[in-house]
């Protein structure tokens, strides 16, 4: 027998061996994939930060340009104030001065009506081969490209024209000439063109980068449009430079999304493993609130509600623990433990000699088995409270699966007079649609509903309508979250006479309630709640 249970031992001290190193080469595994997947996406985040970076480089001098475009149409008038428009030696000298001070204008060019013309720089003929960029920036300026005669590079040139004669202003190329050499020889090509039309523009640099995709394109002022062009060299080098920062980022990703997961299967599993120590030392316990028939002011009787009591610290609420057992499935024992405790306990308040209810709430995976119908009569045979005294109550909040099997569950949990009321009616998935499949006799309306008596909220007059639709079927209607006089007042004047909430009781263990139910017992008779104690 010791050699049996060292073999086991060492048998299990293997298997969890081999299991964890088969989570860690999995953990390894995920790293290095979500590594070299950042890493290959080096050449998209290279783009972006190029973009970025040519884009704020060049975001002042696109300012420049938007501001001269947007005031050429002024700017050319005041400036064609300075010619006489006869190419006399006063023009001439206006065209150099002008030019010469002005850094965004390369050369100024004037026509006059006889045919003259004349250049701030002497020797350039470039009118001669203008492309039309923009016909009407206003009714008398046109944005035009040039041609120069040295070599295929061209110019963005304004024109205006007037009674006196025609004025050409040859803006410098700003834009172009400063980024194509910034970062490495002319690797960059900015072109500037019409958003209608697109097959004329003005650039500078390697013709050849035009067959690239732009690398990105910014519009600006008066349909103008720049698309800039990059050499793929300049874009390795990015992407080179990007490859072990986004591999590192990535592997860092892994390690901090693999240590959630742990954190979150952690707790999960620390969670299991608490609720099953609590369902092994019997932790779960039932805490009880009063139904409350206003007609006659008495106990209709009360539902059960479950509580997670650990030793030495407060009582823990339902809503943080109910929806992972609910998952995990271990809302099963927890509820044929609460039932076990809850009949035992009001069995002492001879409730078999009344016609109480005590309500009981389950989700539909335990009406959808006919284990749990088999084991809640068990569990009813042992107690001297009549069945007819048991209510299940069933949220509308979790969707049912096989609606088949749960209405034959509940048709043999009807016929034991067992029966089962219809909880949060009107806020969950079946909407009424259920009462109708199940044949189920009783709804409860929600608090979100109750709550809003008194108010102009929309909800208040879906409360009418729920408890219309409830006299109009003949069902039985409990109203859940009565927590003031007015609201009660309003259930009743509705006909809805059996309420539960704080305005009666608060949730509460047994002791308490059996002095809530001795309390009412001591009113006059004809007031008296129906509790024998």
């Amino acid at each position: 027998m010791l050699f049996d249970n060292r073999a086991r031992n060492t048998e299990a001290g293997v298997f969890k061996w081999s299991v964890c190193k088969k989570d860690n080469l999995s953990s390894i595994a995920f790293v290095l994939s979500l590594s070299f997947l950042f890493s290959l996406l080096s050449g998209f985040f290279s783009q972006l930060q190029l973009s970025y970076i040519i884009s704020s480089d060049s975001e002042e001098l696109l300012n420049t340009y938007s501001m001269k475009v947007e005031r050429f149409p002024d700017v050319l008038t005041s400036l064609s104030k300075n010619f006489q428009f006869d190419c006399s030696p006063l023009d001439q000298h206006q065209l150099e001065h002008i030019a010469y001070n002005d850094y965004v204008i390369r050369r100024i060019t004037i026509k006059s009506k006889n045919g003259k013309q004349c250049s701030s720089f002497k020797g350039g003929d470039v009118e001669a081969r203008l492309a039309p960029l923009i016909n009407n920036l206003a009714p008398n300026v046109s944005l035009w490209v040039a041609s120069e005669s040295r070599s295929e590079q061209n110019l963005l040139v304004a024109e205006w024209q007037g009674g006196q004669g025609t004025l050409l202003v040859h803006l410098e190329p700003l834009v172009s000439e400063t980024l194509k050499n910034k970062y490495c020889e002319n690797c960059v090509l900015s072109s500037i063109s019409s958003i209608d039309s697109p097959t004329v523009s003005y650039w500078r640099g390697d013709a050849s980068l035009f067959a690239n995709e732009p690398l990105f394109s910014s519009d600006f002022s008066e349909g103008l449009r720049v698309n800039t062009f990059v050499k793929n060299e300049l874009l390795s080098r990015y992407k080179e430079e990007l490859w072990l920062p986004l591999f590192m980022f990535g592997g860092a990703l892994g390690i901090i999304c693999i240590s959630l997961y742990r954190m979150i299967m952690r707790r999960k599993m620390s969670l299991h493993s608490l609720v099953e120590q609590g369902l092994a030392k019997q932790e779960f316990v039932p805490y009880y609130q009063p139904i409350v028939d206003v007609s006659s002011n008495s106990l209709y009787g009360c539902e059960m509600l479950a509580r997670w009591q650990r030793p030495g610290q407060d009582v823990i609420s339902p809503m943080e623990f109910i929806p992972y057992v609910e998952k995990s499935g271990q809302i099963l024992p927890i509820t044929e433990q609460l039932i076990e405790k809850a009949i035992y306990e009001i069995g002492k308040l001879n409730w078999q000699m009344t016609k109480q209810i005590i309500s009981i709430n389950v989700v539909p995976d335990q009406l959808e088995s006919l284990d749990v119908l088999e084991k809640s009569l068990n569990l009813l045979q042992h107690s001297e409270i009549t069945p007819d005294q048991i209510a299940f109550e069933v949220t509308e909040r979790k969707q049912f699966t096989d609606l088949t099997m749960a209405s034959d569950v509940i048709e043999q949990l009807r016929i034991q007079g067992i029966g089962v009321k219809l909880d949060d009616a009107g806020t969950g998935y079946g909407g009424f649609s259920y009462i109708q499949q199940l044949n189920i006799r009783s709804l409860k309306i929600d608090k979100m509903f109750v709550e809003n008596i008194g108010t102009a909220d929309i909800k208040l007059s879906l409360l009418d309508s729920i408890i219309a639709f409830g006299k109009e079927a003949g069902m039985e209607m409990i109203a859940e979250g009565v927590e003031t006089e007015e609201q009660s007042q309003y259930l009743a004047e509705q006909g809805v006479y059996l309420q539960q909430g704080y305005f009666f009781g608060k949730p509460m263990i047994f002791r308490d309630f059996a002095y809530f139910c001795k309390s009412m017992a001591s009113q006059p008779q004809e007031d008296k709640l129906a509790c024998v104690a």
